[in-house]
Order: C-alpha cells, then sequence, then structure tokens
C-alpha cells in the first residue's frame, strides 16, 4: 500500500492544497445555478414509497454519528471532532426536513418541538465539542 503524507499547509508528494480549496469553492459556486433550477422545477408535493427507509436511514447515521462520538471521546481520541461534526450536521438536515416535511397542525408543532429541544441542541453541543477538541486536541499516549 502506497503511504502518502498529508500536511494542512501541502497536499500529498508536496504540492499546495490550494487547487483543491478552489476546486471545492468552485463546486460549492456551481450549485448555485442547480439550487435556483430545483427550486422553480420541483413539485410542491410528492409521494415517495420509500418514506419510512429514508427517515430510518436519516436517523440510523445520526445514532451511529453520536455513538461514534462517545467512543471516541471514552478514548480521549481526536476523531471524535470528525464524527461530532458529522452528528451536528445529521442533527440539523433532521430538523430541517422535520419542520419542512410536516403537515401543518400537531405534526408540524411536535416537529418544532423535537427541533427546538432536541436535535438543534444536541447539534451544538457536537459542535462546541468538536471546536474545543481542535483548539486542545487529546494528547498523543
Amino acid at each position: 500500500m502506497l503511504a502518502v503524507t498529508y500536511h494542512l499547509d501541502r497536499g500529498p508528494a508536496g504540492r499546495r492544497s490550494s487547487g483543491l480549496g478552489a476546486a471545492f469553492v468552485l463546486a460549492g459556486l456551481a450549485m448555485i445555478p442547480w439550487l435556483c433550477y430545483l427550486s422553480v422545477t420541483l413539485p410542491a408535493s410528492a409521494w415517495d414509497a420509500h418514506w419510512s427507509l429514508a427517515w430510518v436511514g436519516l436517523d440510523g447515521c445520526e445514532a451511529l454519528a453520536l455513538f461514534a462520538t462517545g467512543r471516541f471521546l471514552l478514548r480521549r481520541d481526536n476523531r471524535c471532532v470528525l464524527s461530532a461534526v458529522g452528528a451536528a450536521v445529521l442533527l440539523l438536515v433532521d430538523a430541517w426536513f422535520d419542520v419542512t416535511a410536516a403537515a401543518p397542525g400537531p405534526d408540524l408543532a411536535a416537529a418544532i418541538v423535537m427541533a427546538v429541544f432536541a436535535e438543534i441542541p444536541i447539534a451544538l453541543v457536537c459542535a462546541v465539542l468538536a471546536a474545543r477538541v481542535l483548539r486542545t486536541p487529546f494528547p498523543h499516549g
């Protein structure tokens, strides 16, 4: 297996990673026209045969990310940053889709309560954890 050294300021084989950074910036900008297109062409409602599978999959990914974060923390492993950021993003996506996909009335109220009192606060805890470990990593032992 080929080993490649990667530093924050340089990419593989000593090349600057600014090219990769620029590619990601361009990819993000290139999505803007696509988002505009989707916003005017997608139907206002849709029926999905795999609706429950999609939600179970999303919540399963959240559970895995939270579990991994806990295991990494118990081991004082700096990789908890990766799983904590992943968990934060998944929780925010879950809150967004719960609220935007809920039917008006009790379903929407329940989605808002879950977002405000569970998903968003846990996402914030994950983000703060990741930021703190980035600033002060666990010592390598």
